[in-house]
């Protein structure tokens, strides 16, 4: 009977565990705009397709083991649409805020390079549909052009 119980209690530990490694959820930053984080991975996009309301914010946090590229694709103009900061500079280190913000590429997409972990950086939208691609680096940090990477949409209402 001792070895049962003992077979149960790890089940049922596992099933808690699996159950708390869930879907990412909104959460509110202090008292400003609800925070929904997305996923990412060299393989992972959860959610793939968000919605989310003009006061809201999107976040970004890594499950890859080396950086991704993650880049805005639509809207082609997205000056005055999009607007990413740094949530809180304080916590950032001397020389990290290079890498801790998105910036405008050549083609006029905002792009960020993303580190392992949270993104130091969220994002709030216009009213509109938003495409994104996350892509894997090469060693230089440059996207592998031959992979098309991962596409997520965001819908703001």
């Amino acid at each position: 009977m001792v070895g049962w119980s003992r077979i149960l209690v790890g089940w049922l530990s596992l099933a808690a565990m699996a159950g708390c490694a869930g879907r990412s959820t909104p959460a509110r930053v202090g008292t400003g705009p609800l925070q929904r984080t997305i996923i990412i991975g060299e393989t992972r996009l959860d959610p793939p397709d968000v919605t989310i309301g003009t006061n809201d914010a999107i976040a970004f946090a890594s499950t890859a083991g080396d950086p991704l590229q993650v880049e805005f694709i639509q809207p082609s103009e997205q000056a005055g649409k999009i607007t990413c900061r740094v949530s809180d500079p304080n916590q950032l280190k001397r020389g990290e805020k290079p890498w801790a913000e998105f910036r405008m590429n050549e083609a006029g997409h905002l792009t960020a390079y993303m580190p392992p972990g949270p993104f130091p950086s969220t994002c709030s939208f216009a009213p509109g549909r938003y495409s994104y691609r996350v892509r894997v680096l090469d060693e230089q940090r440059r996207p592998l052009e031959e992979k098309l990477g991962q596409l997520g949409s965001i819908t703001v209402k």
